[in-house]
């Protein structure tokens, strides 16, 4: 059996080797040369920034890393105004601070503060009367508010003290004799008026006012127009006619309806010139303004006026061819009448100490 050898001759191995050689130095170049994928490239440094923060050692001493974050804190100080900028709230900008509405009163509120300044007719409207009475004591012009009952005091005494308290009133005893009993009144609005109760036997006298009156006879006295009111009268008349005598007083001939001012007995006596008695409850004689119409004279002239005197300035109606005012001040009620001038233009201006109609 023969050997197997390896061919020893060069020639030989030359031939094997060279291309070897050459096929290894093909492999190698075309690894050179084929590209090979590029890695992500860091995007250039910005040389201008004043702190880079991708290159802060992470060795720093914890001391030097709280002087570093307060360095580069400041400059984002001046940012601060872009916030403020960026910060209108157009729900805040339209629904800017308003005044409370509680400072507006409230219906209930507002009805309250009205019934605390209601006068006498008002407040105390549904105020209770012992029946049976008649009202306008003494024909004082006091209408409702004086009554005389034929009852003796002590009965009516003890109706005063339940019968108001059933509709909200509350009654406080104030004075008492033999001959009066007085009470403190108070509505349900908080007005207090007092209830005078008078023996006069043989009935009983019923006041309610409000002021207290102590006895009978200051009642029974003449009820009197208040002083600034007979103090107006004499400004606003026309010159000449402040007087009470019987040349600036107005004539029965100057009424439409005189006889519902005088007592006109005989119409011949009338046409004659002569002046017949007043009729009970007018205060002195008929004044003459003239050259105005009553609706005129009272607007421009009397109500500012009489509205700064008065507590209570009401038109109830007509009388006599004329409007009927009822003018109230404390306890004192008095009526004014504006009546036309027959035949010209002007105003008689007539007081009257009680209501008219009621006669």
């Amino acid at each position: 059996m023969k050997n197997l050898s390896l061919p020893s001759s060069p020639s030989s191995m030359q031939a094997l080797i060279r291309p070897m050689l050459f096929a290894a130095l093909g492999l190698h170049a075309l690894v050179l040369f084929v590209p090979f994928p590029k890695e992500p490239q860091k995007p250039p440094e910005n040389k201008e920034s004043p702190v880079k923060i991708t290159q802060l050692p992470t060795t720093k001493s914890p001391a030097q890393n709280k002087t570093l974050k307060a360095a580069i804190a400041k400059p984002n100080k001046p940012t601060l105004p872009k916030i403020n900028r960026a910060t209108p709230n157009p729900v805040i900008q339209k629904s800017p601070v308003q005044p409370k509405a509680a400072e507006a009163p409230s219906p209930a509120k507002s009805q309250t503060l009205s019934k605390a300044t209601d006068n006498m007719a008002t407040s105390f409207a549904d105020f209770p009367q012992y029946q049976p009475s008649t009202p306008d004591c003494f024909e004082k012009g006091l209408g409702e508010n004086c009554r005389i009952a034929t009852a003796n005091l002590a009965a009516i005494a003890t109706f005063y003290q339940s019968a108001p308290k059933a509709k909200g009133f509350t009654v406080t005893p104030a004075e008492e004799s033999a001959v009066t009993k007085i009470f403190s009144v108070t509505s349900k609005s908080g007005e207090t008026r007092y209830l005078s109760l008078f023996s006069d036997e043989p009935t009983t006298v019923i006041l309610l006012s409000s002021e207290k009156i102590t006895d009978l006879a200051s009642l029974k006295g003449s009820v009197n127009p208040p002083a600034d009111y007979v103090e107006l009268l004499a400004n606003v008349l026309p010159e000449g006619d402040r007087s009470d005598s019987p040349a600036n007083n107005a004539n029965p001939e100057q009424f439409d309806q005189p006889q519902m001012f005088y007592n006109i007995v005989n119409e011949a006596e009338l046409q004659q010139g002569t002046i017949p008695d007043l009729r009970p409850g007018i205060d002195t004689s008929p004044k003459l303004a003239i050259g105005q119409a009553p609706a005129v004279f009272y607007s421009a002239t009397l109500e500012p006026e009489l509205k700064g005197i008065f507590q209570e300035v009401v038109k109830q109606g007509q009388y006599g061819g004329g409007d009927l005012y009822r003018l109230k001040k404390g306890g004192t009620t008095i009526y004014l009448n504006l009546i036309p001038v027959k035949g010209q233009e002007g105003t008689i201006v007539v007081t009257w100490l009680k209501d008219p109609t009621q006669s």
